[in-house]
């Protein structure tokens, strides 16, 4: 099963690599954190660029998750990792299904070779874009990649910046996660 940890912004890679430094992998299967591919527009051109997709969310696959979990406390940095109310839970098989499938088109961050890398001692994913064609309006018709899933859950588009935001239940509740995108002449 698959859990996630709250720690504070910024330090997510930090505890991953803690945990796949100093935890044995007996009580966990992998630790990991998502990135993205995003775009910014830095006088008029788009920038390819690189940020965290889950803010403050570690992920964990155990079959033994208090095992794990006191193992995590034992750790000294973890505690301030994980602040004041431990945030440690189980995710739901709807929001499995979704980072399953964010992780079957992008698998791991890899390489220009293709080899699989880590950030440090826990594995990231990196999550590219999703290829969208447009109609004469601008509105996204069709997707591919893991957008493809959820051009039902699209509340909000912005092609100039080759994004998308949709809603759906993570975490115990509804969120709006952003995705980016690509049009066809973006290459």
């Amino acid at each position: 099963m698959w859990y996630v940890i709250q720690t504070m912004t910024g330090r997510e890679q930090e505890l991953a690599d803690g945990i796949g430094k100093v935890m044995d992998g007996e009580s966990y299967k992998n630790c990991f954190v998502f990135y993205q591919e995003c775009f910014r527009r830095r006088n008029g051109e788009l920038k390819k660029g690189v940020e965290l997709l889950f803010p403050s969310y570690v992920f964990v696959e155990t079959d033994h998750p208090e095992e794990f979990f006191a193992e995590l406390k034992k750790i000294p940095k973890a505690a301030y990792f994980l602040g004041m109310d431990e945030g440690f839970w189980g995710i739901y098989e709807e929001e499995e299904v979704f980072l399953r499938r964010l992780m079957e088109d992008t698998c791991k961050d890899k390489s220009d070779s293709g080899e699989t890398k880590e950030r440090g001692f826990g594995l990231s994913y990196l999550i590219r874009p999703s290829l969208v064609w447009v109609d004469k309006e601008g509105q996204i018709q069709k997707a591919q990649g893991v957008l493809s899933f959820y051009m039902d859950r699209i509340v909000k588009q912005r092609l100039r910046k080759r994004s998308v935001v949709i809603e759906i239940p993570f975490c115990g509740r509804m969120r709006r996660i952003r995705l980016g995108i690509r049009l066809k002449e973006d290459g």
